[in-house]
């Protein structure tokens, strides 16, 4: 009987703990956000360790849930940019949109749990409630244009 119920929750385990699909509790929405790494005040983010929130495209149109932040990582190579959802993972609102901050580092903080993500290093909490990271989405750069989408 103990190696009956050894084996069922081994089973159980492996079941349960190893799933390989990430699911954000951010809602996936399908976007298409463009710029321009020459105008203002996209020409701040090709410094690395700077990033940038952006809510709207240049037609007016919401990007991401809460807003993207865009930008480039500490670590990066001057070419290598990231984008993220503007929600709080914890929160999980469009309400509730994250704050970048202005230190170079690529930090970003929500106003209302005041949890705090590292944007160079993959979006992680680095301070807070929660353990889910940012939701990420693509980049693409061709010559001084950015695209970034779902």
């Amino acid at each position: 009987m103990r190696k009956i119920l050894l084996t069922v929750g081994m089973l159980w385990l492996g079941v349960v703990g190893c799933g390989d699909v990430y699911e954000s509790s951010i809602p996936t929405v399908a976007f298409s956000f463009t710029c321009n790494l020459a105008q203002s005040p996209y020409y701040q983010i090709t410094t690395p360790g700077r990033f940038l929130k952006v809510t709207k495209n240049t037609s007016g149109v919401a990007v991401g849930y809460a807003g993207l932040i865009i930008g480039q990582s500490v670590y990066s190579d001057g070419q290598t940019y990231l984008a993220f959802d503007a929600a709080c993972p914890v929160e999980a609102s469009r309400s509730v949109s994250l704050e970048v901050t202005d230190d170079g580092l690529g930090t970003a903080v929500c106003p209302k749990c005041k949890a705090t993500y590292d944007l160079s290093n993959g979006g992680g909490r680095s301070d807070g409630l929660g353990e889910e990271v940012l939701r990420r989405y693509s980049v693409r750069l061709s010559g001084q244009t950015l695209h970034v989408s779902n």
